[in-house]
C-alpha cells in the first residue's frame, strides 16, 4: 500500500531552498471530527476501509511556501483491542498502533492515506478511542489535531425515487427525499444532505439552511440537526423546487447523506463555489416508515415531452474511376431538444448507418483516436453498410460527421445512390417529429480521365473471421473533435478493402490495425468533427 500525495492547492514548488516562508504560513491538519469504522465482517472484504487525512499548508496569497523536513504521528493507541488496523502507506512507517510519515517537503494539500481499519473480532458496536495527529515542520510550525473512532455506525440509506416523466419543456417540478437510519447507531449531531442535477435544471434556492452553487450543475448543501436514531427514517418536510429549460430532454437528480462530523462533504467541492444561501425558511425532517430504503437509492430520472429533430447530411462521391476519394457524412441536431445520455446506460444517442452508392465501396472507416471510441463498426454482415454511433451529448445546433473514403470501383449506368439514415435510441428515444429528413442520399459521379493516384492505402490481409460483431462504443463528446489514425481492413464481397465481419467494432479494428501494422502499410487518415451553428 502506498499513500497518495496529491499536491492540489495549486501552491508551486517554487520556493528557493533557504527562502524564508511568508509571515502567516502555517502546517495544518485536516481530518473528521468523527470516524465510523466497520465492525468485523462488515464491509469491503479484507482489511477494512482505507483511513484518510490531509496535510495542509496555507500562506498569504501570492506566495509560494514550501514545509520542510514534515514529520506525521499518528497515534491509534487508544483503539488497540478494539480495532484492526493493518498495512502502511508508502510514506509511512509504524510500530504496533503508532505511525509514523515523513517527507521531505509538501506544498499546498496532500492526502495522507496511512492505514485500513475495522473493528475487531468481537467488538461491538460503540466502541471507540481517539486517535492523535501530530504534524512538525523546520520553517511552517507545528499542528495537531483528534478523530473519535467508533466501532460500527449510523448506516444511512435514501430512497428509490420513481422517474418524474412528461414534464412540459421549461416547466417546474417537486422532489421530497427520505432517509433512513438502518445501522446500530445513531448519527447524533444531525445528518447533511447533497442534492445535485444536471445541467439543464435549476434547484430553486429557497431554503436558509441550504447553500446553492448555481452552475455549471446545479447543487445544494444542506444541514439539519435532528438526531437519527437506528430504526428511524425521515423526509424533508418541504420539497425541492426544479424548474427545466426549454431543450432539456433527459436529466437525472442525485441526493446523498452522511452523518454530520464525520466523512469530508468537501472532498469533491469547493466551498467557494456555494455562493448563494437559501432565503427563504428551513427545511426541516418529518418521521416516516423505515421499510421499503434499498441499498442504491437517491436517485430519480427526470424525462420531459421535448423532441429532437436528427437530420440526416448525406453527400456526393466524385472522382475519377479507380479514384479513393474523400466525402464527409453525418447527422444534425435541429432540434429543438437537447440529448445528453453520458450517464446512462447503452453508448451514444442514436446511430446512423452508411452505405456507399452502387459502385462503390467504403476503404476506410472512422479509426479511434484520442478523443474518439470506435465510432463506427465493421459492416453488417452480408451487406456495405456501416453503422455509427451518434455522440451521447448532442446538443440542439450541434453536427455529428465523419469523413469516409471511397473507393470508386466500377462504371455502372445510372448508379442507385447510397444513403445515410439517422436513428434515435428507443429506451431514450429523441422522439424525431421529422422522419422525412431522417435520410438523405449518398450520390456518385464519376469524372473522365484517367484514374489520378488514391490516396487509400494497398489493402492488407483479412482480419481473422472470428472477430467480434458487438456494436461500436461511446463517440465523442464535447465542443468539438477529431480523431485520426490508420486503419486497413481485409476484402469485402464487392472486392474492397474491408471484412464483412458483422457489426462489430472493436476487434475488429484492432485485428486490421495490428494487419496493417505487420504488412507495413501506409496510413490514411480520417477526421471527424463536431459543429455547432
Amino acid at each position: 500500500m502506498t499513500a497518495l500525495l496529491a499536491a492540489v492547492s495549486g501552491l508551486g514548488l517554487a520556493a528557493l531552498p533557504g527562502t524564508a516562508n511568508a509571515a502567516g504560513t502555517k502546517l495544518s491538519i485536516e481530518a473528521q471530527d468523527t470516524y465510523y469504522a466497520y465492525q468485523y465482517g462488515e464491509g469491503p472484504p479484507g482489511d477494512g476501509g482505507l483511513f484518510l487525512l490531509e496535510l495542509n499548508l496555507s500562506a498569504p496569497e501570492g506566495t509560494k511556501p514550501l514545509a520542510k523536513n514534515v514529520k506525521l504521528t499518528i497515534d491509534a493507541t487508544e483503539l488497540e483491542g478494539k480495532a484492526v488496523i493493518t498495512g502502511a502507506g508508502g510514506a509511512c512507517s509504524h510500530q504496533a498502533y503508532v505511525y509514523t510519515c515523513a517527507y521531505t517537503s509538501i506544498d499546498g494539500k496532500t492526502s495522507v492515506q496511512p492505514f485500513y481499519i475495522k473493528g475487531a473480532k468481537g467488538t461491538k458496536p460503540g466502541a471507540s478511542g481517539d486517535i492523535h495527529y501530530t504534524a512538525t515542520s523546520s520553517d511552517a510550525g507545528t499542528a495537531t489535531a483528534t478523530t473519535h473512532a467508533v466501532v460500527g455506525g449510523p448506516k444511512l440509506l435514501t430512497q428509490r425515487e420513481k422517474a418524474i416523466a412528461d414534464v412540459t419543456p421549461g416547466a417546474g417540478f417537486d422532489l421530497t427525499p427520505a432517509v433512513a437510519n438502518v445501522g446500530p447507531l445513531a448519527a447524533p449531531r444531525g445528518i447533511g444532505v447533497k442534492l445535485f442535477g444536471e445541467e439543464g435544471l435549476k434547484v430553486a434556492e429557497q431554503y436558509s439552511n441550504c447553500h446553492y452553487r448555481p452552475m455549471p450543475q446545479p447543487t445544494a448543501y444542506c444541514t439539519f440537526d435532528t438526531p437519527i436514531e437506528p430504526g428511524t427514517a425521515y423526509a424533508f418536510d418541504k420539497p425541492w423546487h426544479f424548474t427545466t429549460s426549454n431543450d432539456l430532454m433527459y436529466a437525472t437528480i442525485n441526493y446523498s447523506t452522511w452523518p454530520l462530523g464525520s466523512g469530508n462533504p468537501w472532498e469533491y467541492d469547493d466551498p467557494a463555489d456555494y455562493t448563494v444561501t437559501g432565503s427563504g425558511p428551513e427545511l426541516g425532517l418529518k418521521p416516516v416508515s423505515a421499510s421499503g430504503f434499498p441499498d442504491f437509492g437517491g436517485f430519480v430520472e427526470v424525462s420531459t415531452t421535448q423532441h429532437a429533430d436528427y437530420r440526416a447530411i448525406g453527400g456526393e462521391v466524385t472522382g475519377k474511376l479507380g479514384q479513393t476519394v474523400p466525402v464527409t457524412l453525418g447527422v444534425k441536431n435541429e432540434g429543438p431538444g437537447s440529448m445528453n445520455l453520458y450517464s446512462r446506460p447503452g453508448q451514444g444517442s442514436g446511430t446512423y448507418r452508411v452505405t456507399p452508392p452502387e459502385g462503390t465501396v467504403i476503404t476506410k472507416i472512422p479509426f479511434p483516436g484520442e478523443d474518439d471510441d470506435h465510432a463506427c463498426g465493421a459492416p453488417i454482415k452480408g451487406t456495405r453498410t456501416y453503422e455509427c454511433e451518434i455522440p451521447d451529448i448532442f446538443p440542439a445546433g450541434d453536427t455529428s460527421e465523419l469523413t469516409f473514403y471511397v473507393k470508386i470501383q466500377e462504371a455502372v449506368a445510372h448508379p442507385k445512390a447510397g444513403s445515410i439514415e439517422a436513428t434515435g435510441r428507443t429506451d431514450f428515444p429523441n422522439r424525431d417529429n421529422h422522419p422525412e429528413n431522417d435520410s438523405a442520399p449518398v450520390t456518385l459521379t464519376i469524372t473522365g480521365g484517367t484514374p489520378s493516384a488514391s490516396p487509400s492505402a494497398s489493402p492488407s490481409p483479412s482480419p481473422s473471421p472470428s472477430a467480434s460483431a458487438s456494436p461500436s462504443a461511446g463517440a465523442s463528446n464535447g465542443g468539438s473533435a477529431s480523431n485520426g489514425g490508420a486503419t486497413s481492413g481485409g476484402t469485402s464481397p464487392e472486392g474492397g478493402v474491408m471484412a464483412s465481419t458483422g457489426a462489430g467494432a472493436l476487434p475488429w479494428i484492432a485485428a486490421s490495425a495490428a494487419a496493417a501494422l505487420a504488412a507495413g502499410v501506409a496510413g490514411v487518415t480520417l477526421s471527424r468533427r463536431r459543429t455547432r451553428g
